[in-house]
């Protein structure tokens, strides 16, 4: 089964799409949610803004009453253990083996590093990874009698965590957003900072980074790590095969506006995402250029081109694409690629130009425009909003550079 949170009720949905709203409730309609499952069917909810947990068995919803159950914030499962860290502590829990519901106030340990509450917490390879604000601190499951994890020593970082609900399982690894704005991968236990200097000034200017969510997907060979500010509204993708970044949104919003994808899941050999608004759960699918029938605009714009603030005069702008993409019928049956170009630092542009990416068939057809004037800088931008295969392979820029 599938099981999804819209607004408090859970749902359980099966492989044909038919579902099923669960008898009981969360506590709030609201917030940060994070789920697990073990080995006895039950699923476990931490809703962080209730500070309360819940349990799935069955077709019913039910709060953890266990009087020895604490305030929850993160949650982890691993060997058989729900394990959540508790608000405003350096503690954190661990359940009964595989039982959810039972919990007993003597079987907690404790990240002592630095004075530092935990915030979130994730197991990845076998590995249990404590994190506050200031500092990570991995422990093991070494089988002790009193208390089953031990603290890996010299291998504590420094470096915490800005966004819990940004820790992300993607790629082999997980990435987080550290206080500072930077997003990490941990590599061994060293986490490495993949985000471009551009990336991290944009973050940078935020008034708050501490809701930014993450998840993560893989397709065709490329693990996408997807980031959303929700007090922004704002949406940024990394592609770890790439090491490019990009944003992503949804029209017909505001063009920058957030992507409407707030969670994931793999399911049925199918990629589900969840819309952070309207409670749908969407197939992603790349072949498809709509977005819950809305059109998806691909658009891409280019580095700043320069010559030491010498003139250039430019003839020709020619880009390589995959042309003769045009469907059948209808729209796209002629796809429509538009150029633009600033010659002020991206502050404003020039008049669209719009060229034919080629009907079906027409695999040879040439992009190119030329007369394009005389600049210090420029920078060209491309767009396309017809339902058709978007494949860019390069471009080419033809001109002189002036004396002064």
């Amino acid at each position: 089964y599938l099981y999804a949170v819209i607004g408090d009720k859970v749902y359980r949905v099966n492989t044909d799409k038919t579902y099923t709203q669960l008898t009981g409730s969360l506590s709030t309609t609201a917030g940060q949610i994070y789920m697990a499952a073990n080995a006895n069917d039950q699923i476990m909810i931490v809703d962080v803004e209730g500070r309360k947990g819940h349990y799935v068995s069955g077709t019913t919803v039910t709060q953890i009453t266990d009087a020895d159950f604490i305030t929850p914030y993160g949650l982890a499962f691993q060997n058989g253990y729900g394990i959540v860290t508790e608000r405003d502590t350096q503690r954190f829990w661990l359940s009964g083996l595989n039982d959810f519901v039972n919990w007993d106030g003597l079987d907690f340990g404790t990240a002592e590093y630095l004075p530092d509450d935990l915030i979130a917490c994730i197991s990845d390879h076998n590995e249990l990874w404590m994190f506050g604000i200031k500092t990570t601190e991995p422990f093991r499951n070494t089988g002790a009698s009193d208390f089953p994890f031990e603290r890996i020593n010299n291998v504590l970082q420094e470096i915490g965590i800005g966004a819990p609900p940004s820790l992300t399982q993607l790629d082999n690894s997980f990435y987080f957003l550290d206080p500072w704005g930077n997003v990490r991968r941990m590599q061994g236990y060293t986490p490495v900072i993949v985000s471009t200097p551009q990336i991290a000034y944009q973050l940078s200017r935020y008034a708050t980074i501490s809701d930014m969510k993450g998840f993560g997907y893989v397709h065709e060979g490329h693990s996408f790590l997807v980031l959303t500010s929700p007090s922004e509204n704002e949406t940024w993708c990394y592609d770890a095969a790439t090491n490019f970044w990009h944003k992503r949104s949804s029209w017909p919003n505001a063009p920058d506006s957030r992507w409407r994808a707030n969670c994931y899941a793999f399911f049925n050999n199918k990629h589900l995402v969840g819309d952070f608004e309207l409670g749908k759960i969407y197939e992603l699918d790349h072949e498809l250029y709509e977005d819950d029938g809305n059109t998806i605009p691909a658009v891409r714009r280019g580095m700043m081109v320069s010559a030491n603030r010498k003139t250039m005069f430019l003839n020709t702008f020619e880009l390589h694409i995959q042309a003769g993409v045009g469907l059948a019928t209808g729209s796209g049956s002629d796809p429509q690629i538009m150029f633009k170009r600033s010659k002020d630092g991206g502050h404003t542009w020039g008049n669209e130009k719009w060229r034919s990416m080629g009907k079906i068939g027409e695999y040879d057809k040439l992009l190119r425009w030329k007369r394009l004037g005389k600049a210090k800088t420029w920078i060209p931008e491309i767009t396309i909003t017809d339902p058709v295969n978007r494949v860019i392979i390069g471009a080419y820029l033809d001109g002189t550079i002036g004396t002064k």
